[in-house]
């Protein structure tokens, strides 16, 4: 059995992230393999971890967590699911970073944004720390068109470390193709189309939920922009829905439009369950939309970022919807072609082909020299 540790963002309480990571640690283990998740550490802070090592031991570290986590039902939520589901595995030590490159046969880093330096480069998703071992790439993505040219030079050299590169868009391929000077890096889908419609469905059972309309519009909106009031006023129109119910993103937790309900207690089962039952979901998240496309939900995409913006992350999202035939569900207000149902018949094809040649590349990956 191979001792696997995942290098992603997993407990940041961004919806997406927590289910990507959730998905790619539940697969692994399906495919038994000994699974961790990596958090994050520094070596150089040793004042620090050290206190940390000695609280982590004495257990009032979890305890010091959930604590905090306790002051709002959405975070105690998320840190009960993350302790119930992942495998955390944390270093303060140099002992410890010696026993886990010794006892890790391979690191897989991704997905999400992990590799968008535009936002942040940070040379621990490029697994920097993994020294002589195997490093794969499952479905990285780098947010934007490319990397910012100051880290060019380095982010090559850490690249040119791993044995297999596989990435989230398809844009992305060129861009690391070009970069490194070879032809392999090929396209996976993202981790949570790896767990099936029906999957999702059994985990979202368990979801804590009351009080619900039998029909509304799920919004779920990270990007802050004043249009999207009048762009979902139009789409509740359109749709003859009266009910609207918000979740809150971590990045805009004050959207408002009046008299929606906002769902403030939403862990991750809570988001699946939410999107799983809407008669209709508005979005500008990657994740949200991939989940919605699982389920076989209609949605309505949001454009987040003017395509002009050296930071826009827009490439991820036409590069999902053209992948699955769904460019029509983008947002116009000159076109309303996002109003006719979506016929999920053909989409369900290409998913389920997506989700064998994934899990094939990963077992491939792990297995092979």
């Amino acid at each position: 059995m191979k001792r696997i540790s995942i290098v992603t963002w997993f407990d940041s309480g961004n919806y997406g992230t927590t289910l990507q990571s959730f998905a790619l640690h539940k697969k692994l283990q399906d495919l038994r393999y000994n699974v961790n998740i990596l958090k994050e550490f520094n070596l150089n802070h040793k004042r620090q971890n050290y206190f940390r090592y000695i609280l982590n031991v004495l257990g009032l570290l979890s305890f010091a967590k959930l604590l905090k986590a306790s002051k709002s039902k959405k975070d105690f939520r998320l840190k009960k699911f993350i302790a119930k589901n992942y495998n955390v595995k944390e270093i303060y030590t140099s002992r410890q970073y010696t026993n886990l490159l010794n006892k890790t046969d391979v690191f897989i880093t991704g997905s999400d944004q992990i590799w968008n330096a535009q936002s942040n480069f940070n040379p621990f998703y490029f697994l920097n720390f993994a020294q002589n071992n195997k490093r794969i790439a499952y479905a990285s993505s780098i947010g934007t068109n490319n990397f910012p040219d100051k880290y060019k030079n380095q982010i090559k050299l850490l690249l040119e470390k791993f044995s297999y590169i596989a990435v989230r868009e398809e844009s992305a391929i060129q861009t690391i193709n070009s970069l490194l000077e070879r032809d392999n890096c090929r396209q996976v889908a993202d981790p949570t189309f790896l767990l099936t419609c029906q999957e999702w469905k059994e985990l979202a059972a368990n979801a804590k939920t009351k009080n619900l309309p039998s029909d509304y519009i799920l919004c779920y909106l990270i990007g802050n922009n004043d249009f999207y009031i009048n762009q979902i006023r139009i789409i509740k129109e359109k749709f003859g829905i009266n009910n609207i119910i918000i979740i809150p993103s971590l990045e805009n937790p004050n959207f408002y439009i009046q008299d929606a309900i906002i769902y403030n207690e939403a862990g991750p089962l809570e988001f699946v369950y939410l999107i799983e039952h809407a008669k209709l979901v508005c979005t500008d998240s990657f994740h949200a939309t991939a989940i919605s496309i699982n389920l076989s939900v209609d949605f309505i995409e949001l454009k987040r970022f003017n395509d002009t913006d050296k930071a826009s992350q827009n490439s991820r999202i036409y590069d999902l919807l053209k992948h699955y035939k769904l460019d029509f569900r983008l947002y116009d207000e000159t076109h309303f072609s996002w109003i006719q149902p979506i016929d999920y018949n053909i989409v369900k094809n290409i998913v389920t082909q997506d989700r064998k040649q994934s899990i094939d590349y990963l077992i491939n990956a792990i297995e092979n020299k």
